[in-house]
């Protein structure tokens, strides 16, 4: 059975502030496999790492990221550069960047990215946002790239592993699809056999967690990857 990679969802999430420097600091002390984080772009044009369009769930002022400066974001939440994030990444652990928004955010991230070189091989992009993902293939060429996508949501029945493979040919992308007791080893090595890189996300329960790592996803984020990949390692599934 090949490693699953356990990532921090928004840095250890259960046990600090998600999406932090302090959460994705405690995952790389804690010796995470590595960290899943959002990004968004500020008025003034900064890469920051949050998860929704405002800071009302997380701070509890309706800030929109978008209309709000670096500043005025950090006055009220520590919001954190997306550079400062990539400081934090101690390899080998790995890092997802999830871009959140339009593709224009694409060619910020990538300035910000290019000024670590060292640390290009640790990395790989995901959204939601097909369009998003399909224009990211021209900047990270040589990143693994994958959609997050709600299988059962986008095609009403969790569907066929060929039924993926032709969905995702023109995004030229891998998969991370929410974490389903649907899914089966076939469908994940079929996936596979098409040179599709496959996570998962929406890891709701240990348990669901421990079955995806049964199917041989390489890779999937939990609020708490690090406690879960204890778990999986005394079952031996690592």
């Amino acid at each position: 059975m090949q490693k699953v990679c356990f990532l921090s969802h928004r840095g250890e999430s259960d046990d600090a502030p998600e999406n932090t420097l302090q959460a994705f600091q405690l995952a790389m002390q804690q010796h995470s496999d590595g960290i899943e984080l959002d990004v968004r772009l500020t008025t003034d044009k900064q890469v920051v790492c949050v998860h929704d369009a405002t800071l009302e769930r997380v701070a509890g002022v309706a800030l929109p990221v978008a209309d709000s400066t670096l500043q005025q974001l950090q006055e009220v939440h520590p919001v954190p550069l997306l550079a400062e994030a990539l400081s934090v990444l101690t390899p080998p652990a790995i890092m997802q960047i999830e871009l959140k928004g339009l593709p224009e955010l694409i060619p910020f991230v990538k300035s910000v990215i290019d000024k670590f070189p060292d640390k290009q091989n640790l990395l790989s992009i995901s959204s939601f946002e097909a369009e998003t993902i399909a224009q990211a293939a021209a900047a990270f060429p040589d990143f693994p790239r994958v959609l997050l996508i709600d299988l059962q949501q986008k095609f009403g029945t969790f569907p066929s592993a060929e039924t993926v493979i032709e969905f995702l040919r023109p995004l030229q992308c891998g998969i991370s699809f929410r974490a389903d007791y649907a899914a089966n080893a076939e469908f994940v090595r079929s996936l596979q056999q098409a040179g599709l890189r496959v996570v998962c996300w929406g890891v709701s329960s240990d348990e669901l967690g421990l079955q995806m790592a049964r199917l041989g996803v390489e890779a999937m984020t939990c609020n708490h990857a690090v406690a879960l990949r204890k778990k999986a390692a005394e079952l031996q599934l690592q």
